[in-house]
């Protein structure tokens, strides 16, 4: 089988879907199919190219298992602006689907890639060539960028933009959604054909070793006591995950001295969280940036409480992904997110955390007070539950196999 991987996001960028398009193109070059990725230059989540980089119009480069990667020219997107993600999404789609559209053919074409502009781009440059297409969506557009406040519910762009969605899913090959809800959610509100729809949850590597918070690198080189709570919020800080209600929720309990909060990774809110602690006057929040992959494991397990913030209705329509990595941490969780949303669905479900209503710090305050007085064999073992369901449900071994499969058949209709 001839796969192509279209993604807009790649290693070394650290964010869960580069690393399912990773795993994916691994597992195929293992198993003996060829397979070819394009993708754009790493910056995410900063919006800031990786050392090591030069951006040109296009670059081939090799994977260590001998794939080529093909990356493309995309405008950084360094702030949280429509305008900007718009021109970062726009500038991959049309250097992506060109490429795609004088490439040798393919079986397939695996697209993870800028909702609607991007995708719908590459949607009619496979329609050009006969190369089916299977599109994996990981949040709902333009119902992510109405739940921000960044466009008008019922306005005539989001009219237009629901429009062209549900049309480049209805006549692609296959649709991979992350969950029941969104499966039901393109069934009803895109009108898809249920046969089209798959559900494969996002994935990640199952990393080992986990140390107490006392003995932890990370608490070690931020001087963190071995009688302190430790929360902690690691992943993009965009504003989408509402880091801003954390802080202030932080504020309301700056009295307890044992209490501390780490906040790890970059995006565009970066600076303005570091203004607000600032302002504040909060000493014991402690920025960590940037956060490296390989410190992965030890700064999740510094946490008692790993935290999990979103704004708005935006956990109605996208599922945070560091929810995996927490899960697999082995440490509870507390999420601020609707209760109708998959993440609370999730939450409840695994029995490895709470969720409190979101952008209320007051209601996150008292949380955390109630969580801090929970017996701490209590808290192990809603980690360990947390971590259990992970290996379930979002290993490798579990979802893997079922993309492959989707590939295979959506390859088989084009034969």
């Amino acid at each position: 089988m001839q796969v192509l991987i279209v993604t807009c996001v790649y290693l070394p960028e650290p964010v869960i879907s580069a690393r399912t398009s990773v795993s994916l193109a691994r597992e195929l070059t293992r198993q003996g199919d060829v397979v070819r990725v394009v993708t754009g230059y790493p910056n995410r989540p900063g919006g800031r190219l990786f050392p090591g980089y030069h951006r040109r119009l296009y670059r081939w480069d090799h994977s260590s298992e001998g794939y080529p990667i093909l990356r493309c020219f995309n405008a950084l997107s360094t702030e949280s602006s429509f305008a900007s993600r718009f021109l970062e999404n726009f500038t991959f789609g049309i250097t992506s689907a060109l490429a795609v559209f004088f490439m040798r053919k393919v079986d397939v074409i695996y697209a993870n890639t800028w909702p609607i502009f991007a995708t719908g781009l590459l949607w009619i440059v496979a329609r050009l060539r006969g190369f089916p297409l299977v599109i994996s969506i990981q949040d709902v557009y333009p119902e992510s960028l109405v739940s921000q406040g960044r466009l008008g519910p019922r306005s005539w762009l989001d009219r237009l933009l629901c429009w062209i969605d549900g049309n480049i899913a209805r006549r692609s090959q296959a649709v991979i959604v992350l969950s029941d809800r969104l499966a039901r959610f393109y069934r009803e509100a895109r009108r898809v054909d249920p046969d089209q729809i798959h559900i494969v949850p996002n994935w990640t590597d199952i990393y080992t070793g986990s140390s107490p918070p006392g003995d932890n690198p990370i608490c070690l080189k931020y001087s963190l006591p071995a009688d302190g709570f430790i929360l902690v919020f690691a992943g993009n800080i965009g504003m989408a995950a509402s880091v801003e209600t954390i802080i202030e929720a932080f504020a309301r309990l700056s009295d307890m001295n044992r209490l501390y909060l780490l906040i790890a990774g970059e995006g565009s809110n970066l600076a303005h969280c570091r203004e607000l602690a600032e302002r504040l006057r909060l000493e014991r929040v402690i920025f960590h940036s940037p956060w490296l992959v390989e410190e992965t494991s030890s700064l999740l397990s510094a946490a008692h409480l790993l935290l999990l913030s979103t704004r708005g209705n935006q956990s109605l329509v996208s599922t945070p992904s560091k929810l995996l990595h927490y899960m697999l941490a082995g440490r509870p969780v507390l999420a601020s997110a609707s209760p109708e949303s998959d993440l609370a669905d999730i939450v409840r479900q695994a029995g490895c955390g709470w969720t409190v209503s979101p952008d209320d710090p007051d209601e996150l305050a008292k949380a955390i007070c109630r969580i801090m007085l929970v017996d701490s064999a209590e808290l192990v073992r809603m980690g360990h539950a947390g971590r259990e369901f992970f290996l379930a449900h979002y290993a490798a071994d579990v979802c893997l196999p079922k993309v492959i499969h989707i590939l295979e058949q959506a390859s088989l209709s084009n034969a």
